[in-house]
């Protein structure tokens, strides 16, 4: 299983969406879980669509979406963006032993409830280790990698069903105060409302007005197959050597630190074989002798109806451990790092704020002119609990 470390810096490289036909079959989708860990916890919601070109999802909107347990607790989540509803903070909480499940009304009067999920024991992880390795592309150029492993055990009297995540998450900081776009082949200054400056067009200066709001982000590699536990021999409810998958040398993770996290969680039984058919699928489809899998059922059903939904809500336990990957821990040293990944020059300034037109195509790739929210996939600017 591999990490891919994905920079996004526009969508020059990336297809418009264009030519989008609603389909008046599609069906829900539903992603989201709850933990014994502190919250908040996200519900994402969309349906299929048909398109020309190719398929996103359409988010959805709905009336309420909350979630339940079994010992009379209840929490109406909040939607913070286009179908993503969230917990609170000091909201509900999962515990071990109890049920949950949620339940979604839509704006067209349906309910949907998914079906209850018990919270089992997580098992812990023992340790975190890696191993360095270095290998050539098609095209005969070094790359260099660190492959993670872990050793866990699981409950003695448990199922042992587990899903196991590898999250690598990296520090990133930006310049959005410095963002412009080019009309008639000049630049043009127009700072981004996030990065605490406006600008005074008649002597075309940056005026400070409040803190940066998205210079600093937390950037993480995303894992793009499940990783589950029925690939692995058990010896005395004990996982050793568990590939979890790679941290790659690249620019941005090591122009400061990694923060690598592994995590175990615990599922029922629904909840594993819809992962382990999904890793199945994704397999599979890179293989010229792709078996035949089923389809994963989701545990999520239309009250009082037929319509056939997909995604799950589920309920886990975690145990996790951490460890901090920088450029000290490449055993070539620091010198193997690439440089900052090759994104149009328009996007850099040379200094913190360009003085002439020359300046505003300078190619200095360690800068970028954005949000930090916007040049890098799942980024956020809330500081992880466990970074150090």
């Amino acid at each position: 299983m591999i990490l891919f470390f994905i920079l996004l810096l526009y969508d020059s490289c990336i297809d418009r969406l264009k030519n989008f036909a609603p389909d008046s079959d599609s069906q829900l989708v539903v992603d989201g879980h709850i933990t014994d860990a502190p919250g908040p916890y996200t519900i994402k919601l969309s349906r299929t669509r048909r398109v020309v070109d190719f398929s996103p999802l359409a988010t959805v909107s709905a009336r309420k979406v909350t979630i339940f347990d079994n010992a009379g607790n209840e929490e109406v989540l909040t939607e913070i963006g286009a179908g993503i509803y969230q917990t609170s903070p000091s909201g509900i909480r999962g515990v071990i032993g109890r049920e949950y499940f949620v339940r979604i009304e839509t704006r067209d009067d349906k309910i949907y409830e998914s079906i209850p999920e018990k919270i089992n024991l997580s098992g812990t992880v023992d340790s975190v280790y890696y191993e360095f390795e270095q290998y050539k592309t098609e095209q005969g150029a070094d790359k260099y990698q660190f492959r993670i492993f872990m050793d866990s055990k699981g409950e003695p009297d448990g199922q042992n069903l587990f899903l196991w995540k590898l999250i690598g998450t990296f520090r990133v900081v930006t310049v959005p105060k410095l963002y412009f776009y080019i009309v008639r082949g000049a630049p043009l200054r127009d700072p981004r409302p996030c990065s605490g400056f406006i600008l005074d067009q008649s002597i075309n200066k940056l005026n400070y007005v409040r803190p940066c709001e998205c210079c600093e982000c937390w950037a993480s590699l995303v894992d793009k197959i499940p990783n589950v536990s029925d690939n692995y021999l058990v010896s005395n409810s004990r996982f050793k050597k568990v590939d979890m998958g790679v941290i790659p040398v690249e620019f941005w993770p090591f122009w400061d630190k990694t923060m690598v996290k592994v995590e175990q969680l615990s599922l029922s039984k629904i909840a594993f074989d819809y992962f382990k058919i999904i890793r199945d699928q994704k397999e599979g489809a890179t293989s010229l002798f792709q078996p035949a899998i089923g389809k994963a059922l989701s545990n999520i059903f239309l009250k009082n109806g037929n319509e056939e939904v997909q995604g799950i809500f589920y309920a886990a336990a975690i145990s996790k451990k951490i460890l901090f990957l920088t450029a000290e821990d490449i055993p070539l040293g620091p010198s193997i790092i690439p440089p900052a990944p090759d994104i149009p020059p328009i996007l850099y300034p040379r200094g913190d704020e360009p003085e002439t037109e020359s300046d505003f195509y300078s190619k200095d790739k360690s800068i970028i002119r954005e949000s930090c929210i916007f040049a890098f996939r799942n980024s956020t600017t809330k500081r992880p609990l466990e970074w150090q």
